[in-house]
């Protein structure tokens, strides 16, 4: 009965968490402590540390309890946690504080009302009832208590706090929420390798010239790939309209990914997953016949930046798929991927899909909407949006459309020689690494 009574006190979510900053007190904390949980030395901790919050400059929303926990250290082992605040950058860290970046990931959210001394139960709950029932395993990483305006003090039973725990799927989806490698189709590889090379000041790769049919540029998080499809072509079952936008990784083998997707759409493009030394790969098509590749590498380890010369950053901040219908897609996408989808909330014009890192996943229902025919492939980043836009002018460019200014993104879009049309958008406060 005690537990049906507990399991009633709380609500919990799976959702995605984007990457976040904080900067805080730290303390090694033993949980074998016999004090109350107002009592103990992470209360004391928050005591000292909500004096010193006003030192931090750059704070955005609420405040994290972060229990960092040693991978070689089980349940009731010491910790380090984290007494600390949300910030939007990571510099000017005060004396005596320490920074921690957490990356995006999938957690279950359990909200729960009450004093802090009765945290316990929710805990219990959490890991005891709801995990072993759940589908989910722990992810690793961080957990965390967040606090915000609803929490009104240690000891007024109103109270409202979150537990946020850190989960991944007990079978994980063979396709990975990470676009590794992004298409251009190009009529003349050299032609498009040098004016992309330029676009982005980098210098031409001759060796990768060499009459094969792809010009690649390592980039990092999500790399670019240029295509001419010579080979394709020579496929007598090949057809335009499978030419790929980008490439999702694959975690595992990628004849068990073949058969996943199989079960998920009827637009599989090939018999099977094509094999070569060192890679392999297969084509599919959404929901909406967008044509998609999975693909699988033996080297897999990232990329740093190339030393550029131009304002145009060698980085692909996102790529677009254009939907008709946004909730189907956006409900099909985040089962392929394995990662949270709300079908109760609104989904609006331009959808993301979250991913692990890379370039970022945008469902635009925005051509459709408006009845445009023309389709925007990805965007790179900028830290100037003028100065690009100097630069992209003074090398003759040709533009589609000159710099628009919105409330949370400014851009212009760009006409490559085979008139793909890529945007070049200014950071805007996004992060830049």
């Amino acid at each position: 009965m005690s537990n049906l009574k507990e399991a009633k006190m709380f609500e919990t979510n799976v959702v995605w968490r984007d990457s976040f900053h904080v900067i805080g007190e730290m303390i090694r904390f033993d949980p074998g402590e016999q004090a109350k949980p107002s009592d103990n030395e992470i209360g004391k901790l928050w005591h000292r540390f909500n004096e010193r919050v006003p030192e931090i400059g750059q704070v955005v929303g609420g405040a994290y309890g972060l229990s960092l926990f040693d991978n070689c250290e089980g349940i009731g082992k010491p910790f380090d946690y984290l007494a600390s605040v949300g910030v939007s950058h990571i510099e000017d860290v005060p004396d005596g504080m320490t920074s921690k970046s957490i990356p995006g990931g999938t957690y279950v959210v359990l909200t729960r009302k009450g004093t802090i001394d009765e945290i316990g139960e929710a805990y219990r709950y959490l890991h005891g009832q709801w995990l072993p029932a759940s589908g989910y395993e722990p992810a690793g990483g961080a957990e965390f208590e967040y606090y915000d305006e609803r929490y009104l003090g240690n000891f007024d039973p109103e109270s409202v706090m979150e537990l946020w725990l850190p989960i991944r799927p007990s079978q994980e989806a063979p396709v990975r929420n990470f676009i590794s490698s992004v298409f251009v189709h190009v009529t003349d590889l050299r032609r498009s390798a040098e004016w992309y090379s330029r676009l982005l000041g980098l210098p031409v790769m001759e060796e990768r010239l060499n009459g094969g049919p792809v010009y690649w540029f390592d980039l990092p998080g999500t790399g670019l790939i240029l295509d001419n499809n010579e080979m394709n072509r020579r496929n007598p079952e090949w057809s335009e309209e499978r030419k790929p936008l980008f490439a999702f990784s694959v975690r595992g083998g990628i004849d068990e990914a073949y058969e996943y997707v199989s079960a998920m759409t009827s637009r599989m493009y090939m018999d099977s997953a094509e094999h070569h030394p060192g890679m392999a790969y297969f084509t599919f098509g959404d929901l909406e016949s967008n044509a998609l590749m999975a693909c699988w590498t033996l080297d897999n380890a990232e990329v740093s930046a190339p030393a550029s010369s131009s304002p145009i950053l060698p980085r692909i901040g996102a790529v677009f798929v254009d939907v008709k219908d946004r909730r189907a897609m956006a409900g099909w996408y985040s089962s392929l991927l394995g990662v949270p989808f709300d079908d109760s909330l609104p989904i609006e014009s331009i959808f993301t899909i979250p991913v692990e890192r890379g370039a970022s996943l945008l469902l635009d229902s925005n051509r459709f909407d408006k009845g445009e025919d023309y389709q925007i492939r990805f965007f790179f980043d900028t830290a100037d949006l003028a100065a690009a836009e100097l630069y992209a002018r003074k090398q003759g460019f040709q533009f589609h459309s000159g710099t628009e200014l919105a409330e949370d993104v400014s851009f212009f879009i760009l006409r490559d020689p085979d008139d793909n049309l890529i945007m070049v958008c200014g950071l805007n406060g996004r992060e830049g690494e």
